[in-house]
């Protein structure tokens, strides 16, 4: 599950985390735009062909959105937290 592409309303998104236990199954995503966010897993289809993978964000994506006055979410703070542990 974890690094496989899905399809949210069509558009492809990464899965990056899962969180296990009862109730809901949410799963921290990527969106094709760079977005990161959490979602419940059930409303995420297999797509019928294989989508490429998007690779991480570059250092330069993520100063340019801090720049700008867009400062990253916790979910990103997360993201870029268990990149740094792995």
């Amino acid at each position: 599950m974890i690094g496989r592409t899905y399809l949210e309303r069509g558009r492809p998104v990464v899965v990056l985390a899962r969180w296990l236990g009862p109730g809901l199954r949410n799963v921290l995503v990527r969106r094709e735009n760079g977005r990161i966010a959490v979602r419940p897993f059930r409303d995420l289809r297999k797509p019928a062909a294989e989508i490429p993978t998007p690779g991480p964000l570059t250092s330069e994506e993520v100063d340019g959105r801090c720049a700008s006055g867009e400062a990253p979410s916790r979910f990103e703070l997360l993201y870029e937290a268990l990149q740094a542990s792995a």
